[in-house]
């Protein structure tokens, strides 16, 4: 019997300093980015200067937001700064200027605020990276980009705001008379309401779920991609079906009432919420104000932490998507499971 309570004694010993001990799970997919391109604007982080250096010359400034180990920053850097033909319109025509939204280096705006790299990234409400935004001569965002965009859509971008099409014509509009086909279906899937689609909501009247809105467009490679590799994951489906979930064509002039009551078409819906990126999707709270969009290309942990962010209310705590991600990666390895930010 003492043998056996021995055993006993030394077993549950043994259970306690396993679960002390045991294996946190890997962190795969950061990747830290060496160096940065050499011709980025050398600077003093003054924008009220480097502003009014970039108009003696007819440039636009074009701030960087990044941050280390974030695997789309360095395909941005890798893939799209070492592009000849990028490269060269930029030079060309750009001021680009690096900020690292947790640094600590001190900067003053355009008005004269003084801020550290992190306070002015909540300023100007980074929840992505890469985010890209461009500033016209007086210190006014013209145009952001919330996430890596490809090598085609950025040559697209600086031919728009290098020819100053903002003055006179929306980004959604000029990305949209470049498309040579128009015509075509979208891609297939259930899990999408049929219209009319009424979709008001408010703080007297508020809708029983949250609202996820789909803006695609025909003939379109990155929805094509989306819809093998991310919309048939399991996870995919389970979130999407705790939600409504609607789906428009973005070039189309299909009718639909906003979350706030507005009768409009899709593609100027599109238009008005200043979307970049096909397929583009907003979530929408149960009164209709908006959370969080994936309007750039995520792919399934990024993707899948922005259904997340909305399900379990995190947004309400946690106004940083990026500290909301960290957070939950840091509490899946702490059950031992792997994660891998660029799966």
């Amino acid at each position: 019997m003492r043998l056996l309570i021995l055993a006993l004694l030394i077993f549950t010993s043994f259970l306690s300093t396993a679960a002390e001990h045991k294996k946190e799970g890997d962190f795969l997919g950061a990747k830290i980015v060496d160096e940065l391109p050499n011709w980025f604007k050398s600077t003093f982080m003054d924008f009220s200067e480097d502003l009014e250096e970039a108009a003696d010359e007819d440039r636009h400034i074009m701030i960087y937001f990044h941050q280390n180990g974030c695997p789309y920053c360095a395909k941005l850097v890798e893939d799209n700064f070492h592009d000849e033909k990028l490269v060269a319109k930029l030079q060309k025509d750009f001021d680009v200027i690096e900020t690292n939204m947790w640094g600590d280096r001190e900067l003053t705006d355009w008005t004269g605020e003084e801020f550290s790299e992190k306070e002015f990234s909540i300023k100007m409400k980074i929840q992505f990276t890469p985010t890209l935004i461009f500033l016209n001569s007086k210190g006014k965002s013209v145009l952001r980009l919330n996430g890596y965009q490809s090598i085609e859509k950025m040559q697209a971008t600086l031919d728009y705001i290098s020819g100053k099409n903002y003055l006179n014509q929306s980004y959604a509009k000029y990305i949209n008379n470049l498309k040579k086909n128009k015509s075509g279906k979208l891609n297939q899937n259930s899990i999408f309401e049929t219209g009319p689609h009424m979709l008001s909501r408010n703080q007297n009247m508020p809708a029983s779920k949250y609202l996820a809105v789909f803006f695609e467009e025909p003939n379109c490679s990155e929805c094509d991609s989306f819809y093998q590799n991310l919309m048939p994951l399991d996870k995919t489906q389970d979130y999407l079906k705790k939600m409504q979930v609607v789906r428009f064509n973005a070039l189309s002039n299909e009718k639909l009432i906003t979350p706030n009551g507005k009768l409009t078409t899709a593609k100027d819906w599109y238009d008005e919420l200043k979307l970049t990126y096909k397929p583009a999707i907003v979530f929408f709270d149960k009164n209709g104000s908006e959370i969080i969009r994936k309007d750039a290309y995520f792919k399934q942990f990024h993707f899948h932490s922005i259904m997340t962010y909305v399900l379990t209310e995190s947004y309400k705590t946690q106004p940083s998507f990026q500290r909301y991600i960290e957070h939950k990666a840091d509490k899946i390895r702490e059950q031992g499971i792997t994660v891998n930010i660029w799966e």
